[in-house]
Parts: structure tokens; sequence; C-alpha cells
């Protein structure tokens, strides 16, 4: 089975850490549900938004080291609401997964 390709909207996210995460929950119209997570790395910080997430598991110790953070993109799957994955390549202890719609920068300091 072929190796997933990476999603480009951050390079090198296992390189950074979790400072914030929150998971809005949109009752209503559940499409607009999110998950934003700001990473750092030294003194860069992105904020992303993860749109319509679904299957969140957090592990135990989150939110470290969780130092094997991957993006897959999942777009070609053909699935409907899955187009970016977020895994861990390492199964270091903290995991967090889950897949969603879609993703994209809310915020990007340096």
């Amino acid at each position: 089975m072929d190796e997933p390709k990476l999603h480009p909207i951050l390079n090198r996210p296992n390189e950074y850490a979790i400072s914030d995460f929150r998971y809005h929950v949109d009752r209503e119209q559940p499409s607009e549900s999110f998950i934003e997570m700001t990473l750092q790395k030294n003194m860069d910080s992105v904020t992303l938004r993860f749109w319509q997430p679904a299957n969140l598991k957090i592990e135990e110790g989150f939110p470290r080291p969780t130092r094997g953070m991957v993006f897959y993109d999942r777009s070609a799957d053909g699935l409907e609401n899955t187009k970016i994955e977020v895994a861990d390549f390492e199964s270091s202890w903290g995991a967090i997964t889950f897949c969603a719609r879609g993703v994209e920068i809310v915020i990007a300091q340096s």
C-alpha cells in the first residue's frame, strides 16, 4: 500500500508544539464545527482551523510530546468530508488524531 501524500498546509508539523487547542461544535450546522490548533516552533506561530472534524482521538499525555504529528492529504480518497488527516507517524504517547473536511491558516506569525 502506498504511503499517503503529505498535506501542504504546514511543512514539518512534527517540529511544532501545540500551544492552544479548541473544538467548536455547531449543533445547528455540524458542517460549521471546527478544531482550531495553534502550533509554535521557536518564535513562529501558526493557527490552523480544521473544518468539520471527525473521529477525534486524544491519547493520554496530550499535549506532550506529540512530536510525530503529520498532516496527510486525503482529497484523492474520494470521501466527501475527509480531505485532511491529522495523524502521528511515531505512535508516541500524547498523540492527537482526526480527519477533517478541510483546513485553513487563520493566523501565521514569525
